[in-house]
Order: C-alpha cells, then structure tokens, then sequence
C-alpha cells in the first residue's frame, strides 16, 4: 500500500512537472513571437523604402 501511494504521489509530482513544461514553453514560444514580429513589424517597412527608391532610381535613369 505504502509503495502504491509512492507511485501516485510521483505520478502527481510528475504531471505537475509536466504542466509546468508546457506552461514554460508557451511562454517561450509567446515571447519569441512577439520578439520576431516587433523586428520584422519594422524591418520589412524598411526594406520596402529602400527597394522602392533602387528601382525608381533606376528607373527614373532608363527614361
């Protein structure tokens, strides 16, 4: 009986942990997303501007 209830209580301690993952790892993956979007949420503007000025620039020297 007493083995018995060892088991359980490593079995809870062990879905505890296991929760406590999951938690931690949406977490990161929360964090890392918003850290990737906040960078491409101003970096994909900037690379718009300096695409538009090449090709009106080499545009602008075709004609």
């Amino acid at each position: 009986m007493i083995q018995k209830y060892g088991a359980v209580k490593k079995l809870r301690e062990k879905k505890g942990q296991t929760a406590m993952e999951y938690i931690l790892t949406a977490g990161f993956l929360f964090g890392a997303f918003v850290a990737f979007y906040s960078l491409y949420s101003n970096l994909v503007p900037q690379q718009f501007d300096k695409a538009a000025k090449v090709i009106l620039s080499v545009y602008d020297t075709g004609n």
